[in-house]
C-alpha cells in the first residue's frame, strides 16, 4: 500500500517538471527556440550515429586473395553454418565478426579450405582413364609446382609464390641430356629477403625435385627487385665487415660487460688480380748433370817372339823379355754438364685482397654499484691497453699493411637513468593488439559523447534554464484538486516577474526567521522583549 502514494508523488513531480520545461520553452524568443530545436536535432543525430557505430560488428579478415569460385564456395559454407560474413568490393576477401573468426576457420578447413591458385596433388583425386603417359607427366609437373607454391607461401616472409620447373631429360647421347632447373617468383611481405631465407627456399625446391641442384634454382622478386639470394660484391663486403664487427663485440664484451661495446669495421679491398713468376739462381751450389768420356788408340800391329817352330809349338813358354813394339797414338775425350741451383715461384693473387683494415671501437664506462644506485666510472689505462690488444688480435691486425684500430672510452647515453613509464604506457604494453583496438574504439565513442555533452547539450540546457517562466503552483490533491478550476494562462510581464521575486525573497526571510525562533526560543523571546522596550 505505501508504494502507490510514492508512485503518484513521483508522477506528479515529473508532470510538474514537464510543465515547467514547456513553459520555459514557450517563454523563449522565436530565434532562440529555433536554435534550441536545431541543437537538439543535431545532438540526437550524433548520438544515434555513435550508437550505430558502436553496434557495428568488429570485422576480421578470414581469407584474402581468393578467386571467384573459392569465394562462392566459402560463402555457401558460412551461410550453411549460420556465420555472418562480409565480402570486399573486389570479391577477393571475406570478413567475419571477431567472435566468429575461429569458428569460421574450423568450418571452412573441415570442408577443404580455399583452393585458389594452382592445385597440388589434388589433381590426382579424380582418375583420368583416357589420359596418356604424357598427360600424366604434365599433371605430375603441375601438381609438384602447386605443392611447392603452397609450401613456400607458408613462410613468414613470403606473401605468394609462383614456381616453374624444368624436369630432367635423360638421353642416350650426352649432348641431348638436360639438367633439372627451377625458377621461383616471390611476392615478399617486406622489402627484401635475407641470404639465409633465400638459401632455404633454394634447398627446399632442390630437395623436392629429382636431379635438381640448389645452384640451378633462380629466385626472382615480383616487386622488381631483381634476383634474390645472390650477394653482389658490395653485399659480400658489407657482410664481411659486419662479421668482423660482431667478432670484436663478442671478444670484448666478456671483459667490458654486456652492452658496453660498440664496434665498426671498414675493409679496403684491392679489386685487381695479380699473376707473378719469380725465378732465381744460386751460383754457390752446382750439380753435375751429365758426364761423357771417350778414349781412342791408334798404331801398326807387329809379330813378337822367336821365329821358328819352337815359338809355335804347344805349351811353349813366352820369352822372359818380350820384344817391345813401337809406340802407338792414344786419344781421350771428356764432356761434363753442370747445373746451377734455381728456384721458380709462381704467385697468383685473386681479386679482393685486403689492402687496409680500420676499426673504431667504443667502450662504455665501468658500472660501479653505489648503495641503491649505480655510478659509471672511467676505466684505467692498463685495462684499455688490454682491450686494445684483444681487438687487434681478434681482427688480424697487420701494421705493415697499414691497419689501424682505435679504441675510445666514452659514456653511453644509456647510462643516464631512464624515466619510469606512465600508467597508460604500462597498460598499453601489457595489452594485446586486439585489446588496444577495442579500447581505442570505445574510448573514441566515449570521448565523442562527452564532447557533445559539454559543447552542445550543456550550453543548450543553460539556454533553456535561463528563460523566464512564472512560478507554478503546487498541484492540489484530493477533493481540492477535483473542485479547483483549471488555471488560466496569463501573459508574463516584467512587473509580474519583479513582484514574484520580491515575494520569494520575503518568503525566504520569513522561513529563516521561523527556523531561528524554533531552534532558540529563549534567545528569540529576549530579543522580542528588547524590541518592545525600545518602542
Amino acid at each position: 500500500m505505501p508504494e502507490k502514494p510514492q508512485t503518484a508523488l513521483t508522477v506528479q513531480r515529473a508532470g510538474a517538471l514537464a510543465q515547467e520545461t514547456v513553459a520555459r520553452f514557450r517563454a523563449m524568443e522565436p530565434a532562440r527556440r529555433t536554435r534550441l530545436v536545431a541543437i537538439a536535432a543535431i545532438v540526437l543525430a550524433c548520438f544515434s550515429g555513435l550508437v550505430w557505430y558502436a553496434s557495428l560488428p568488429d570485422w576480421r579478415t578470414l581469407y584474402a586473395g581468393l578467386d571467384s569460385d573459392d569465394a562462392r564456395e566459402i560463402a555457401q559454407e558460412l551461410t550453411a553454418a549460420g556465420i555472418p560474413f562480409d565480402v570486399s568490393p573486389d570479391g577477393a576477401a571475406l570478413r567475419v565478426p571477431a567472435q566468429n573468426l575461429d569458428k569460421a576457420r574450423l568450418t571452412t578447413t573441415a570442408k577443404g579450405g580455399p583452393r585458389s591458385g594452382r592445385m597440388g596433388f589434388e589433381l590426382f583425386d579424380k582418375p583420368n582413364w583416357m589420359g596418356s603417359e604424357f598427360d600424366e607427366q604434365v599433371n605430375y609437373q603441375r601438381a609438384l609446382e602447386g605443392e611447392l607454391e603452397h609450401t613456400i607461401g607458408t613462410l613468414a616472409s613470403v606473401q605468394s609464390a609462383r614456381v616453374h620447373l624444368v624436369l630432367p631429360h635423360d638421353s642416350l647421347f650426352t649432348a641431348d641430356q638436360r639438367e633439372a632447373k627451377a625458377s621461383v617468383v616471390l611476392r615478399l611481405r617486406h622489402r627484401t629477403l635475407s641470404e639465409d631465407e633465400a638459401s632455404a627456399i633454394s634447398n627446399l625446391v632442390a630437395s623436392a625435385v629429382d636431379g635438381l641442384r640448389p645452384e640451378n634454382v633462380v629466385l626472382v622478386d615480383a616487386g622488381g627487385g631483381g634476383l634474390l639470394g645472390r650477394p653482389t660484391g658490395d653485399a659480400a663486403l658489407a657482410s664481411h665487415e659486419q662479421e668482423l664487427a660482431a667478432k670484436l663485440v663478442d671478444t670484448l664484451e666478456p671483459a667490458a660487460g654486456p652492452g658496453n661495446v660498440r664496434a665498426s669495421v671498414n675493409v679496403d679491398y684491392d679489386p685487381t688480380s695479380a699473376d707473378e713468376t719469380d725465378q732465381s739462381y744460386d751460383p754457390a751450389q752446382t750439380v753435375t748433370l751429365s758426364m761423357q768420356r771417350s778414349e781412342q788408340t791408334s798404331g801398326q800391329p807387329t809379330a813378337s817372339g822367336i821365329p821358328g817352330t819352337a815359338s809355335n809349338a804347344p805349351n811353349a813358354k813366352p820369352p822372359l823379355y818380350p820384344a817391345q813394339n813401337p809406340a802407338g797414338q792414344n786419344l781421350k775425350q771428356e764432356s761434363d754438364t753442370y747445373g746451377v741451383s734455381t728456384r721458380t715461384r709462381h704467385t697468383v693473387a685473386p681479386a679482393g685482397r685486403v689492402r687496409r683494415l680500420t676499426a673504431a671501437i667504443l667502450i662504455n664506462y665501468r658500472r660501479v654499484p653505489q648503495g641503491k644506485g649505480v655510478e659509471w666510472q672511467p676505466r684505467s689505462a692498463d685495462e684499455m691497453k688490454r682491450l686494445s690488444d684483444l681487438a687487434e688480435n681478434a681482427i688480424g691486425f697487420d701494421a705493415a699493411r697499414g691497419d689501424q684500430v682505435t679504441v675510445e672510452e666514452l659514456a653511453f647515453d644509456e647510462d643516464a637513468p631512464q624515466p619510469q613509464p606512465v600508467l597508460s604506457e604500462r597498460l598499453l604494453g601489457l595489452a594485446s593488439a586486439s585489446q588496444i583496438q577495442a579500447v581505442l574504439r570505445y574510448g573514441t565513442i566515449l570521448a565523442a559523447l562527452l564532447g557533445f555533452f559539454f559543447l552542445v547539450a550543456r550550453p543548450a540546457l543553460r539556454t533553456l534554464a535561463a528563460a523566464p517562466v512564472p512560478r507554478l503552483a503546487q498541484p492540489a490533491t484530493g477533493e481540492a484538486a477535483r473542485l479547483a478550476p483549471a488555471p488560466e494562462p496569463r501573459a508574463i510581464t516584467p512587473e509580474h516577474q519583479a513582484a514574484e521575486q520580491r515575494k520569494q525573497r520575503a518568503q525566504t526571510v520569513f522561513e529563516q526567521v521561523s527556523e531561528a525562533v524554533k531552534r532558540e526560543p529563549a534567545q528569540s523571546t529576549r530579543l522580542l522583549e528588547s524590541w518592545i522596550r525600545s518602542e
